[in-house]
Formats: C-alpha cells, structure tokens, sequence
C-alpha cells in the first residue's frame, strides 16, 4: 500500500500471533447467546491489524438506530471512537461517516471530523481504508433489518454502498459486527442463515476484506486496537476513565442499550463494569508482549 509504515521489527511472530488469539477468543464471547460462534473467523483479527497498519487514509462507519427507542444504541460509536484514536496515534488521517440519527452520539464523543450522510456523498469519499463497526448491512432484499428480523430500512442511511463499492475503488474493507445483520456479515451469509435467529431474513450480503466477529461490537474494536498496539509494541488502547466517559457521554446525549432498549450504560445488556473488564483485559495482553 502507499506510505506504508514498515512492520515493527524484533518482535517474536509466534509470541505476538499467540497474543492476539487470546484477544480474539476474549472478543469472541457470546454474552448474549446470540450463536456466533460458527461465524467467527479466526485468525481475522491478526489479518484486519495488519491491513490496518500504516494506513494514512482511514474512514471509519457507525451508528445503528433503534426504531424502538427513537435513539442510537451504545454499541459502535465507542469502538469507533477507540479505533480512530489508535490509527491517529500511528500517523493516520481518520474521519467518521454516520447518519443523522445517530449523528448526536457522535458530538458527544467530541469527535471533530464526522461526516453525516447526505445523498451522493459516497462518490466524493477518497479513503483507502474503510472500517465498518456495528453498522446495518443490506440483506438479499435490499432492506435493513434489526436481529428480530424488523425492517428498519426508514431509519437506516445506506453507508454500506460505500463497501459495496470498496473493490472497485480499491479500497481495503474491515468490518465489526456481532449478530449477523452488519455490513460485512456477508462473508458468513450462509452461516448466519442456518445459525442465527431469524437468520435467513436479516442476514446482511455486505461483504469486506477482514470481518472480525464478535460477542459485542465494542468489544471487537477493543480487541482490534489491542492488536495494533501488540504491532505499535505500545498502548494504543482508552484508559478504564476514558472508556466509561464515552458510554456515560453517548448515554446522556440519548443512546439506549440495544438489547434492553433502555437509556443507561450498559452496551447490548452487558454492564458497564462488564464492558471496562473486558477492555482491560485485552490491554493486558497486550501489554504482556512488549519487548517480546
């Protein structure tokens, strides 16, 4: 890839690959007995890390609207705000696609650069890295659907034509998602048919080049930063404080949990001691690798 920052050298490949599989099978969780288990591909964390390393251009996607509760869930914008951080720590330009719905989440992670879908802004896009996490991903039928299988087309913005486009305008495409229903959940599409509930409406056909599947999209990202940082052989990853403030801030600015469907800090019914447990545990291991 252009300006590409070389791989760090002196660090012990079998040490450091072993390291992200623990982060990946933390991630991997499934709290919410949602059945992705068969959708995991292992090995995709490692593989969207370094697709990820040294990119200079990045736009990252999120944002998923619950009819339900007139609001955008906790889960995603988060991980999102994680992740830029930790590709802007490594030299990256990044910026955030999301829609207007869930637009005030995103002030309230006081992130400057959002860009708010508006009709044919996609073609203006010039990015060489996309990631998408926990974002509505188009099924067979064209429409967008909640994991109860409720077609929320009318509140979703369709960002994810972007990664449909991704191939041709070579761009490389990572994706987070933990039910089955998200952009890049396309590569597991007939997995999530015959194991996940509902599976054979919601299944999204978005596809990208890395999809790392998780027991909460946060969670992916967290693990997806916790891989950079083992590669940065240096902390990439929001402190516990950090990490609550930015639940606690989407929470007040009106997020609801997307599973509870209620306006707290929890993200997909995990508490929020649950959620900064996981974290640190991820930067645990990561950190257990420097000088590796």
């Amino acid at each position: 890839m252009p300006n590409a920052r070389p791989m760090p050298n002196g660090r012990s490949m079998p040490s450091t690959l072993d390291a992200v599989s623990r982060i990946e099978r933390i991630v991997a969780r499934d709290p919410a007995k949602r059945g992705i288990a068969n959708l995991v591909q292992w090995g995709a964390l490692d593989a969207a890390a370094r697709a990820l390393w040294g990119t200079r251009n990045a736009e990252i996607i999120s944002g998923f609207y619950l009819p339900s509760a007139q609001v955008g869930e906790t889960d995603g914008p988060p991980g999102a705000k994680a992740l830029g951080r930790a590709l802007e720590k490594l030299g990256a330009d990044v910026v955030y696609l999301t829609d207007a719905w869930n637009a005030p989440l995103f002030a309230a992670l006081g992130l400057a650069r959002v860009e708010v879908y508006r009709p044919n802004m996609l073609a203006g896009l010039n990015v060489t890295h996309l990631v998408s996490i926990e974002r509505p991903g188009r099924a067979q039928d064209g429409h967008y659907y909640s994991m109860s299988a409720r077609d929320i087309s009318e509140f979703t913005a369709p960002l994810d034509e972007l990664f449909l486009q991704a191939r041709a305008l070579q761009m490389t495409t990572v994706a987070i998602g933990d039910g089955g229903n998200e952009i890049g959940m396309g590569n597991v599409r007939e997995r999530v048919r015959s194991d996940v509930p509902h599976g054979e409406k919601i299944a999204s056909v978005v596809e990208c080049d890395h999809l790392v599947v998780a027991g909460v999209s946060n969670w992916g990202a967290y693990g997806l930063v916790g891989a950079l940082s083992i590669l940065a052989g240096r902390d990439l990853l929001p402190g516990a404080a950090e990490a609550e403030e930015d639940i606690r801030a989407i929470v007040r600015a009106g997020a609801a949990d997307g599973q509870t469907f209620r306006n707290e800090p929890t993200v997909d019914s995990q508490s929020l001691a649950d959620n900064l447990a996981v974290l640190e545990e991820i930067r645990a291991i990561a950190l257990s690798t420097r000088g590796g």
